[in-house]
Order: C-alpha cells, then sequence, then structure tokens
C-alpha cells in the first residue's frame, strides 16, 4: 500500500493539537491543566484535529482499499486489517485505565467505579468498540477513545460510503462533497458547541465521505498532478474557520490540505516527508490513544511532588509530553506492531488457507461432476441402443387359451 508521507506527518500535528485542547483549554472554573500564561482561540479549537483524522482516514482507505470499477471490495480482508490496526493499542489503553481508575479509588477513596461513565455497561460497550455508535454522547472510561469507536463504524460500513461515492465525473464528486459539507453546517448549527460534541458519528459520517470522495476526486483527474501553493492556500482556509468559529469552513480547509498534500508538487510536501515527522506520525495513534494515561499520572506526581507543582507551566507541559512520546513509542513497538503482524498473520492466514482448500477442492469437485456427467451421458446412449430391440418385441402378447 501506498504512504503517502505528508499526510503521516499531518497526523502528528492533528494529535498535538487534540493535546492543546486537553492542557491548554481553559475548562470553566477549572482552568486549564497547565497555566503558560495565556490562552487561545487555536487551543479552544483542538477538537477540529479529530475531524482532520476523519477526513484523512476516509481519504486513505479509499486509496488502499477501494477496488476497480467492476470488482467487488474484500470486506472480511479489509475488516481483518482494520482490526489489526486500531484494536491492540486501544484494548491496551482501557484496560490500563480502567486498573488505574480502579487503583485511585483505592487510594484515594474517590468512589468513581459505578458512576456515570465508569460502570460495568459503559466498559463492556468500549470494550466492543459501539460505544460511540450514536449521533452524540457522552464519552466513558477512556474518553478519547470515542473517535475510534465512531471510525470502526466507519470500517464496519465501509463499503456503503463506497457505494454513494460517484465515480469518475468531476461535476457530481464535487456537487457531493458540497452535500457532505452541508450537513456538516448543519449538524453545527444544531449543536451548541459547534463541532466539539463528541461521543458519536454526527460528525464522522460526513467527514468520512468526504475523505472518501477526495480519493475519487483524485481518480477522476488523473493528468493533474497538484498545485505549489495548494496546502498553503488550505490553511489560510483553515485559520479562518477558527478565527471566525466556523468549523465547517475549517472542515472544508482541511480536505483541501489533505488534497494538497496527496500531490509531490506541493510546496509543503518535501518539509512534511522528513523522517523524523514521518516516524512520529506513525505513532500518533499511539499518541492520541494514549494521552489520558500520562496525564492521570502526571497529574498524581504532582499532587505528590511540591516542587514539579511549583514549576511554571510550560516547563510542566514538556515533560509530560516527553513522558506522552515516550509512552507512545512504547506502545507502539511492544503491543501496535506486534499485535498487528499477530492479528494479520493468524487471521489472514486462516482465510487464506480455506481459500487455498477451497481452491484445490474444486478441481476435484469438477473432475467429478464431469465423470458424473460422462456416466449419465453414456447411460442414455445405452437406453437409445436398446430402444430399437425393445421395439420389435411384442409388447402385449394374446391371451393364451386355457386347457
Amino acid at each position: 500500500m501506498r504512504q503517502f508521507k505528508p499526510l503521516t506527518s499531518l497526523r502528528l500535528f492533528l494529535a498535538l493539537w487534540v493535546l492543546c485542547l486537553h492542557w491548554f483549554h481553559g475548562y470553566g472554573a477549572s482552568g486549564s491543566y497547565f497555566d503558560i500564561g495565556f490562552t487561545s482561540t487555536f487551543f479552544d479549537h483542538g477538537y477540529l484535529g479529530v475531524d482532520g483524522f476523519f477526513i484523512l482516514s476516509g481519504f486513505i482507505l479509499a486509496h488502499n482499499y477501494d477496488p476497480a470499477p467492476g470488482n467487488r471490495l474484500d470486506w472480511k480482508t479489509f475488516l481483518v486489517a482494520r482490526i489489526a490496526r486500531i484494536y491492540p493499542a486501544y484494548v491496551a489503553c482501557l484496560l490500563v485505565f480502567v486498573a488505574a481508575v480502579i487503583v485511585r479509588d483505592l487510594i484515594l477513596h474517590r468512589n468513581m467505579v459505578g458512576t456515570t461513565n465508569y460502570s460495568a455497561p459503559d466498559f463492556l460497550l468500549e470494550l466492543s468498540m459501539l460505544s460511540a455508535w450514536r449521533y452524540a454522547g457522552p464519552t466513558g472510561w477512556n474518553d478519547v477513545g470515542w473517535s475510534v469507536s465512531a471510525e470502526w463504524f466507519a470500517y464496519v460500513w465501509f463499503p456503503l460510503f463506497l457505494f454513494a461515492a460517484p465515480r469518475l465525473n468531476r461535476i457530481r464528486i464535487m456537487l457531493a462533497a458540497i452535500l457532505a459539507l452541508v450537513a456538516l453546517g448543519m449538524v453545527e448549527a444544531t449543536s451548541p458547541t459547534h463541532l466539539s460534541l463528541s461521543g458519536g458519528v454526527a460528525r464522522l459520517i460526513p467527514e468520512f465521505m468526504l475523505g472518501v470522495l477526495l480519493c475519487r476526486l483524485r481518480e477522476a483527474i488523473p493528468h493533474y498532478d497538484g498545485f505549489a501553493g495548494g496546502a498553503l492556500l488550505s490553511l489560510v482556509i483553515c485559520g479562518v474557520g477558527v478565527e471566525l468559529g466556523v468549523d465547517t469552513l475549517f472542515v472544508a480547509g482541511a480536505a483541501g490540505l489533505v488534497f494538497s498534500l496527496s500531490y509531490e508538487k506541493d510546496a509543503l510536501t518535501r518539509l512534511l516527508s522528513m523522517s523524523a515527522l514521518v516516524f512520529l506520525g506513525e505513532i500518533s495513534y499511539c499518541i492520541y490513544i494514549v494521552q489520558r494515561i500520562p496525564q492521570y499520572l502526571f497529574t498524581f506526581a504532582r499532587s505528590r511532588l511540591p516542587d514539579l507543582a511549583a514549576m511554571p507551566g510550560a516547563t510542566q507541559a514538556f515533560f509530560l509530553f516527553a513522558f506522552t512520546v515516550g509512552a507512545s513509542i512504547l506502545l507502539h513497538y511492544v503491543v501496535e506492531k506486534p499485535m498487528r503482524s499477530w492479528i494479520n498473520r493468524q487471521l489472514g492466514s486462516r482465510r487464506r488457507l480455506r481459500e487455498s482448500l477451497t481452491a484445490r477442492e474444486k478441481p476435484r469437485l469438477d473432475q467429478q461432476s464431469d465423470h458424473n456427467q460422462s456416466e449419465i451421458r453414456a447411460t442414455r446412449k445405452q437406453g437409445r441402443a436398446l430402444q430399437p430391440i425393445r421395439a420389435k418385441t411384442p409388447q402385449n402378447k394374446p391371451a393364451g387359451r386355457g386347457r
């Protein structure tokens, strides 16, 4: 599968933007997690990093798995590959988080287990990645995991996204993209918090579809090789959307950014293809899904170490960032990569074995069928050969007289 290095690096910046929201946004009376002396609209809109992920996911998956016209998607193989990609790190972080909450309850007597979002039903829903299969709602144990559940919804229904997306017709593709943005605008207009609503698929469906449509548009214009200033122009649109508080405008700019960075001609392609950025982009999923665990451990350490709590907010943020990246690298190499290979090897090899056995069995069955057909034809031929002889034999002999 082709890797778009600039898009891989883009994932890193989207994940870091979400971290900025959780660390520097002022949450009412409790304030921000780190006080760095100022606030910013940029920090406040960090939730839009998830929207960027949804668009990027739709584009990459359509590019890698969209079958050629006339062919069918191997849906089972696709789902196995996606489970291998997202589930190991997801479930590992969920289990660690559950254990951490239970231990914290035992030590600090917080009594959080059993309350809203920390119940057994919530845990089972998160474990099965079904917690966000709704319009929107509260998050659960590992609150950032809701977006993974929403992504899983898109994976399961991926064939429908492909079916609904027009192909090889630029006008129809652009109209479909406009409809997706209109639908997203309606979601934003009916939400008191714009697109920051979480815990559901309200944002995912139009944005994932937008990513699929970007891939179809790329396919429909094969002679187009990109525009050097495309990504920069898209970033300007994103910035205007953030500044004006129009999240749907940001999403439109993000779509343009993904589309532009998929071409080597773009001015930012070389910068975002740096190996360090690409590596951090590869572990960006781990950065996103593990972030709450280092944060809660850091909170515990800060409550026990006055010197740490007295440090400037920027210094504390640097330490937590280093801790988060270290935990992400560990998760990537200890859990994500080996488990992905194991799942693909186990489930993929079994599927290939079944296909191999079916392929071997088919010639034997065909041969047996041919043999049976030959016997039937021989029997019919023999029956036709005996038919004249039977015709010469009197069918109804006259009854003899009794003696």
